[in-house]
This record gives C-alpha cells, structure tokens and sequence, in this order.
C-alpha cells in the first residue's frame, strides 16, 4: 500500500497530529487516518510520521485496524454525513454520538465493537435533564439510529467491516410506558375534523388541512408547494421541493424531497376546485400589488416568500384548539392521512408507501403496522358474519 500524503499539524495542547492519506473510497473521497503524539518538536514528529507511514504500508491500515470509532467519526462520518442527512438530522445524530457513545467507544477499533457494548451503553443512558431520570425506548432507538448511520458508511462506503453491529441490538420492551407520540386521529376524529373545517377555519386554515390530509406531505414540502405544482387535468399535485434548517439554523428552499427527486399524488377533485379557489385569492392580491415573483408558494406570501414551517404548526395548533379537536402534531396529520388509508383492505401498501415518499415499503409497515392489523382484524369480523351457529 503506498500512501500518498503524509502532513504533521502541531495542536494548540502541544502535541503534533499525525495524519495519512491511504486510498480513496468509491465516491473518490480521501480515506485518512490521524494520529496524535505527544513529542517535543516538529522534527520529531515528522520521524514519527515517517515511522508510521512504514508501518501501514507494511501491514495495510486494515490489517493493523488502527481505526478508531473517533478516528472514523470525526474524519469520514462527518464528512459522508453532509451529503447524506438533513441538516437537522445531521445535527440531531452528531449530538447523540458525541455526547452517548463517543466518551465509550471514541478509542475501540470499529472491527471490535460488539452488539453487546452497544446495548450495555442505551440501555444504561439517563437524561441530562435534572426533572427527567429515565429515556423512553423510542428515544433510545433513536440513539442506535445515530449511531447505526455511523457503521453503516464504514460497511458501505469504505469497507472497513463487514456488518452493522446495530443491527443485531434488541432493546428490552417496556409495555408500561406511554407513548410520547399521540396516536393518529381514528376514522371518527377524522369526520369531527373535517366538519370543525367547515365550521371554523378559515379558507387558509382549511386549504391547509386538506394539503396535509389529502397528499400525506410533510411540513417542509407543503411550505414549499407552488401554484405550478398542481395539475388540475389530472388532480394531481408534485412535490419536488421542500423547506429546510440549514447548518446556520436558518431555513432555506431546497430542491428535492427528504427520500426522493419528487413525488406525484393523485387527490380527489373535490379538493382540486377548493384549491382553484384558494389560489384564486393568492392572485388578486398579487394583481393588486402588481408584481409577478418566481416562486409563488401556496402558503406563502404574494411577495413570493414561502411560509415557515413553523408557522403552519402553530395555524394548525390554533385551529384544534378553536375546534376542540384532541392535541396532536401538525406532523401527524401525515401519520392520520397514512393510517385511514391503510385501514381499508382495498388499498395496496404499495401506494400509501408511494403517496408518503419512503424508499421502502418496510418503513410504511414498522411505522402503520397498527393500521394494518385494525384492517385485518375488520376482514376477519367480515368473514365471521358469513358463518353463524
């Protein structure tokens, strides 16, 4: 193995940073490795560079494993990670490994590390909030979500192992706890909201509800919707674009979707003349402004700014609470659009997994099992009203 670069960086603690170029992965990305030493000067440490450069072309950085989880994280995970997560989710996945598993494992070889080190660490995590003790297992799957992405590039991406250690992790079920999440609207909730729509929304208010009920979309891609957007001809409606958190916490327009380019929804027709309508509005008021922006959001203002997403949480917050409506999440209107449809026996997994935009139909059925099992159990009493003693 020759290695192509060798540089040595004196630290602001004193020592000297070793750091090697040893190959490239298979998306043309520099693999490196670091080392740091502590020695007097920069002669020295350029002898020890030399003295380690010898060493791995000797033994291959594979074979000698000098790769430590800190090592992989800080210099290739980081580095695959901006063009794999959402800002947000990257920023999410950095906290909880820097601050979960990084004191643990920071200098274990990524070869080493066993499923049940892994366990032992969620399984003994607290909170760092002084009037919460314990973690909810959902929280702590989150935990291995963060840390799985960081064996999954090094599998993947750079071929140091051979398989995931996360995914051979199974936390203890706590049946006793609560669900922190509150459960999707049911088929009745559903009619009180539509009719709460009729009664008191506003032609915004129910624009919005509609968007979020009929299409499945997220916040940031409903932020982001546009008049062009929808196809009256064929009621349909493209999503193609959302709005984001970028590394700055500010939000920004981003073209494509969290899990895809886009995605075409079919919707009822129903809903595509409320939407005419709607827009309708959006257009006299630019005419009277007279201008003419190039982005012209659905929810946003006639100047062309889209609205945050924020903003349509706390609308939707206001309408529930108008309409005495059970508190949910804006976000779960999505999981309700997703349930309802489930519930009927008729309609393929398939295209609900299509309509939320997951890249595997896996996903829609570890987060809707529920709805699939309420669908089946309806079949099941279906066919026992064919046969009676």
């Amino acid at each position: 193995m020759a290695i192509e670069k060798g540089t040595v960086e004196k630290l602001p603690s004193g020592n000297f940073r070793l750091r090697v170029t040893v190959g490239y992965n298979e998306n043309g990305n520099p693999i490196r490795l670091n080392k740091t030493i502590d020695t007097k000067n920069r002669r020295k440490a350029y002898i020890e560079l030399d003295s380690w450069i010898e060493q791995i072309e000797e033994h291959g950085y594979e074979d000698i494993s000098t790769i430590t989880f800190e090592n992989f994280y800080e210099n290739m995970w980081k580095k695959e990670a901006r063009s794999m997560l959402e800002p947000r989710t990257l920023r999410e996945y950095s906290d909880i490994i820097e601050k979960r598993f990084l004191p643990s494992l920071k200098t274990k070889k990524m070869v080493e590390i066993k499923p049940y080190q892994i366990k032992e660490i969620v399984i003994a995590a607290k909170s760092f909030r002084k009037d919460k003790d314990s973690i909810s297992r959902k929280t702590k799957k989150r935990f291995l979500n963060a840390l799985s992405s960081v064996f999954n590039v090094a599998k993947d991406q750079y071929r140091i192992i051979n398989h995931n250690p996360v995914s051979d992790v199974r936390l203890p079920k706590e049946t006793s706890l609560k669900s922190e999440t509150p459960k999707p609207y049911s088929i009745e909730e559903v009619n009180k909201m539509f009719l709460a729509l009729e009664e008191h929304a506003s032609d915004k208010t129910k624009a919005l509800v509609l968007t979020a009920f009929f299409t499945g979309a997220r916040e940031g891609e409903i932020a982001a919707v546009e008049e062009q957007d929808f196809d009256f001809a064929n009621n349909t409606v493209c999503f193609h674009q959302r709005v984001v958190l970028d590394e700055n916490k500010k939000y920004q327009r981003r073209d494509g979707l969290k899990a895809s380019d886009s995605k075409t929804i079919p919707v009822p027709e129903s809903y595509m003349n409320y939407m005419k309508q709607f827009m309708l509005q959006n257009q006299n008021a630019r005419v009277k402004l007279d201008i003419d922006p190039e982005h012209k959001y659905i929810f946003g203002s006639p100047e062309g700014s889209f609205e945050l997403p924020t903003s349509l949480y706390r609308n939707w917050k206001r309408f529930i609470k108008r309409a005495q409506l059970r508190d949910i999440r804006f976000h779960d209107i999505r999981h309700t659009s997703a349930s309802y449809l489930l519930a009927d026996a008729n309609i393929p997994i398939k295209a609900v997994q299509e309509i939320l935009g997951h890249k595997d139909y896996r996903t829609t059925m570890n987060i809707y099992g529920h709805a699939l099992e309420e669908s089946k159990r309806a079949a099941s009493d279906r066919f026992s009203k064919l046969f009676k003693d």
